[in-house]
C-alpha cells in the first residue's frame, strides 16, 4: 500500500503531469484531486488496521478488501450525515436558494428538508454549460439528472442563465453549492460561474454556503508542485473561455457544511489535520 501511494504521489508531482492537467480544458482535469485525497485518507486508516507483518500478504489482502467495502459505505453514510444538518441551515418553513451545477451533497440536504422536515424549498439553478462550449455531454446529463430527481419531489426549480443571477439575488435566502475540491486555505475549486455568484453574494450580503464530504479536502504542498500548478490550485483560475473551473477565495465563503461538522473557511486547515490526528473517519 505504501508503494502504491508513493507511485500515485510521484505521478501527480511529475512536472509533465501537472502541465498536462493544466492544459486540458474539460472537466476530467479535476478528477485526479479527489482520487489523491481519497486514497490518502483510505491509506491512512486502513494501514492502522494492519499488523505490519510484511510477510503475511494474505492478511493484508483481506484487510484491504474488507475495508474497501467499509470505505464505500462510509462515504454514502457521510451524505446522510450532511443531510441531517439541514435543520440548521433551513430554519424557515419556506426557503428560496440558488445553487450552481449538480451536487450529491446539495441534493442530500434538500431531500432531507423536504422529506423529513416537511418544509418547502424553491431553487434557482445555474450551470457551466451556459458559459463554456467545452462542457461535456455527460456533465450536462449529470445536471439533468440532478434536476429530475428534485422535480420528482415536487420541488420548485427554475433554471436561469448566469447573467440573470443579479436579477434574482434579492429573492433568495442564500446560495448553497457543492465543491470539486476544498484547498487547505479554505478556498474551493468549482465549476465556472461560481466566482461571479460568490462576488454577488458578498455585494448583496447573502450567505454563501458550501457543502461537501471531507475527502474533498486537499492539502497542496507548494514545495512539491510547480509554480503554475500551485497557482492553478490555490488562486483565481484565469477566466479563459476554455476553463471549466474557477477558484473561490475563502473570503467569499460563509460556512462549510460537511460530514465532520460545520465550520468557517478559517478552520479547514485545522479540520484537515484533525482527520489524521483524531481519526475523524472510522472504518
Amino acid at each position: 500500500m505504501n508503494e502504491a501511494k508513493c507511485k500515485l504521489n510521484n505521478f501527480i508531482n511529475n512536472n509533465q503531469t501537472q502541465q498536462d492537467i493544466i492544459s486540458v480544458p474539460h472537466s476530467k482535469r479535476m478528477t485526479i484531486y479527489p482520487i489523491i485525497s481519497s486514497c490518502d485518507i483510505y491509506h491512512h486508516f486502513v494501514v492502522k488496521k494492519y499488523t505490519h507483518n510484511e510477510n503475511n500478504f494474505h492478511v493484508l489482502k483481506n484487510v484491504i478488501e474488507n475495508n474497501a467495502d467499509e470505505f464505500s459505505a462510509s462515504l454514502q453514510k457521510s451524505l446522510e450525515t450532511i443531510g441531517s444538518s439541514s435543520n440548521i441551515m433551513f430554519l424557515n418553513k419556506h426557503t428560496t436558494i440558488l445553487t450552481h451545477s449538480n451536487s450529491d451533497c446539495v441534493k442530500s440536504l434538500i431531500m432531507d428538508v423536504v422529506k423529513n422536515q416537511n418544509k418547502q424549498v424553491s431553487i434557482y439553478f445555474t450551470c457551466t454549460s451556459q458559459v463554456n462550449l467545452n462542457y461535456e455531454e455527460k456533465e450536462k446529463k449529470f445536471d439533468e439528472n440532478f434536476l429530475e430527481e428534485l422535480n420528482k419531489e415536487n420541488i420548485n426549480i427554475t433554471k436561469i442563465d448566469l447573467t440573470q443571477v443579479k436579477d434574482i439575488i434579492n429573492k433568495i435566502d442564500f446560495v448553497l453549492i457543492g465543491s470539486e475540491i476544498v484547498t487547505d486555505n479554505g478556498g474551493i475549486i468549482n465549476k465556472k460561474g461560481i466566482k461571479l455568484i460568490s462576488e454577488l453574494c458578498l455585494l448583496y450580503k447573502k450567505p454563501f454556503y458550501v457543502t461537501c464530504q471531507a475527502y474533498k479536502f486537499l492539502k497542496i504542498d507548494k514545495n512539491k508542485c510547480s509554480k503554475d500548478f500551485y497557482t492553478f490550485c490555490t488562486q483565481t483560475v484565469t477566466n479563459n473561455f476554455n476553463n471549466i473551473y474557477e477558484f473561490v477565495s475563502p473570503d467569499f465563503i460563509t460556512l462549510f457544511y460537511t460530514d465532520i461538522g460545520i465550520f468557517p473557511p478559517s478552520n479547514i486547515s485545522y479540520e484537515l489535520s484533525k482527520l489524521y490526528i483524531n481519526d475523524a473517519f472510522y472504518f
